[in-house]
């Protein structure tokens, strides 16, 4: 890796936990809402060899903070950039960091070159088909952590159909132990999502036509039903979209098979860079 360097972002009512490292194109990698920045360690440090990587705690998530008041997180991605001077960017994104990047590329298409997301989710598009999944969300509502530990790793890092024996041991146990950090917090995002989050109006999943960048939608088999059809109506929506389904892999299909998705990821920036 390339001279990994931190800081914190100060933005309304948070402070940002942000890491970049290495030089070149940039690439900004945004989490899964069950985890934080961890998700990108493969990412983080093989891109940084090629590109200038940029990662963050979403606020309310690992080390940035949160508190009570109204926010976007679209404007926490933008203030981002701007601190470390990027104008342009590909977005490499899962489940809710999927949610942020489609609603800063509609906000501000001319800074975005490329859309990766694994296990794409946005706002209010919770799985709720499954045992585990409507037991996340019942723990979700009473906010019980422990509930809410095992619920997540049941339903998005296990799957509807894998048991977790059947999961990598390594992947599970740094999962599990990202989705306690978050989860054991007095003050995370989701003590807050309801009351302070503000998103744009209308939807993304209604302007899916305006986006312009070329867009690549990884998923995996063992994923939850709900976030398949999502990835289905993006590649759908999103002019020139290509959706690739992982076998044997859940929510965080790059934790599991990093190599594969890597070499996803490479292909669609050398090919965003070629048509530059």
């Amino acid at each position: 890796m390339t001279g990994k360097t931190s800081r914190w972002i100060d933005v309304n009512h948070a402070r940002l936990y942000v890491e970049e490292a290495g030089e070149g194109e940039p690439i900004v990698m945004l989490h899964s809402f069950v985890v934080d920045s961890g998700q990108w360690d493969a990412e983080f440090a093989a891109l940084s060899d090629t590109h200038h990587v940029v990662r963050y705690d979403a606020r309310g998530f690992g080390r940035s903070t949160i508190d009570p008041g109204s926010y976007a997180h679209h404007e926490d991605l933008e203030a981002v950039l701007d601190a470390y001077g990027i104008q342009r960017t590909a977005l490499l994104a899962c489940s809710g960091g999927a949610a942020i990047s489609l609603d800063f590329t509609l906000a501000h298409p001319e800074r975005v070159s490329a859309l990766i997301f694994v296990g794409a989710g946005y706002w209010g598009r919770f799985a709720n088909s499954t045992p585990a999944a409507r037991a996340f969300l019942q723990a979700l509502s009473t906010l019980d952590a422990n509930g809410l530990i095992d619920s997540s790793l049941r339903a998005f890092t296990d799957g509807p159909c894998r048991a977790p024996n059947e999961v990598d041991p390594d992947v599970r146990r740094r999962t599990e132990a990202m989705t306690t950090r978050l989860f054991k917090r007095e003050k995370s995002y989701w003590t807050r999502a309801a009351q302070d989050q503000q998103t744009p109006q209308p939807v993304a999943m209604e302007r899916l036509n305006e986006i312009d960048v070329p867009t690549l939608l990884i998923v995996g088999s063992e994923d939850q039903a709900e976030a398949i059809a999502l990835s289905k109506e993006l590649a759908q929506g999103i002019r020139g979209a290509r959706m690739l389904v992982i076998p044997d892999a859940g929510h965080h299909t790059n934790m599991e098979w990093p190599a594969l998705v890597l070499a996803e990821v490479r292909d669609l920036l050398a090919a965003t860079v070629d048509a530059d």
